[in-house]
């Protein structure tokens, strides 16, 4: 079942995710890890200290070198997306945070805001411009280029079918929803 620390952290995620800062209560964490009020105080301090605990641990890792790729004007355009679903796929493990069977994907994660990469947008509108893909709204290229990253971990896919999705049916996919026909 975990470490009494551990259990605290993915009550507290629950409590801070449903009330917010203001209104988690640490009675109502300690009864959902099955600890005694205490115990939250001996790990954690007080709630602050648990808040910060708590957004430590759903801080993704730097996506910075997953987006490198799509801003490397020197590599072409399905060279860059194969090589962002790939890096991608290498982060992906560390994302699924929470209890066994559950995802708690961090809030930077769930939006494709981080996909609006000047460099990005710009070869996608170029891209557009030539005919090489559709003139679709960028936000929903961007959109479905980012759900296609998570959508292992929204279906709860196993982990081992992760690497050939990333590095051949990702990009696979992206191309075909976003070409000229």
């Amino acid at each position: 079942m975990g470490s009494a620390a551990d259990r605290i952290k993915e009550a507290a995620i629950r409590e801070f995710a449903r009330y917010g800062y203001e209104g988690a209560r640490l009675e109502r964490i300690a009864r959902t890890a099955g600890v005694h009020n205490a115990q939250i105080h001996y790990y954690f301090r007080n709630k602050r200290a648990l808040y910060e605990a708590v957004r430590s641990a759903l801080t993704p890792p730097s996506l910075e070198g997953v987006l490198a790729p799509l801003r490397d004007i020197s590599l072409p355009l399905p060279e860059r997306v194969k090589k962002f679903y790939e890096l991608f796929g290498g982060v992906a493990p560390t994302l699924n945070i929470g209890e066994e069977g559950s995802f708690v994907l961090p809030p930077l994660v769930l939006s494709p805001v981080a996909l609006e990469l000047p460099e990005w947008v710009e070869a996608l509108h170029s891209a557009q411009q030539i005919g090489m893909i559709r003139r679709l709204p960028m936000r929903f290229i961007l959109a479905q280029q980012w759900s296609l990253a998570l959508l292992p971990l929204w279906f709860k896919e196993p982990s081992e079918s992760w690497e050939e999705y990333y590095q051949q049916q990702a990009p696979r996919l992206f191309w075909e929803s976003i070409k000229a026909v």
